[in-house]
């Protein structure tokens, strides 16, 4: 799968490789960070932490790709971030390879609901639950 299909660019995809993926169930992606980011210049400066909404858009945008891949005009995430409930237990520091998994649990009126996680060198980082809102399956007709 390629990630020309997301419709995030740089500097806003995050994505870095789709490791693993069963359309519709369950992704595993990576994002690599090398530390010269934009956005650790001021976060922080000296003490470089990605920031946590950045970890929830990386999960988001593997969620997409599972819920979304291969639906039509080549774009596999026709979706905005609706809810997220994501927990930090520790932070993430550059350099850094971080493992993204989303699980679909549920579906329903456009509505998808995931288990996100994100590890670094096994370590849980993040972990939650987010629900994109995206277009629902046409209604079959009689």
């Amino acid at each position: 799968m390629s990630l020309d299909n997301l419709p995030h660019r740089e500097p806003f995809r995050f994505v870095t490789a789709v490791e693993e993926l069963e359309v519709g169930r369950r992704g595993l992606g990576t994002w690599c960070l090398r530390g010269d980011e934009d956005f650790f210049a001021g976060h922080f400066p000296g003490d470089p932490v990605v920031p946590a909404v950045l970890l929830i858009e990386a999960l988001a945008q593997v969620s997409g790709i599972v819920a979304f891949a291969g639906r039509g005009n080549g774009v596999v995430c026709p979706a905005r971030l609706a809810q997220a409930n994501v927990k930090f237990p520790s932070g993430v520091a550059p350099p850094a390879e971080i493992r993204l998994e989303s699980i679909l649990t549920r579906e329903m009126a456009g509505l998808y609901l995931f288990e996100v996680s994100a590890r670094v060198g096994g370590a849980v980082v993040a972990t939650g639950s987010l629900v994109l809102a995206g277009p629902s399956e046409p209604e079959a007709s009689p």
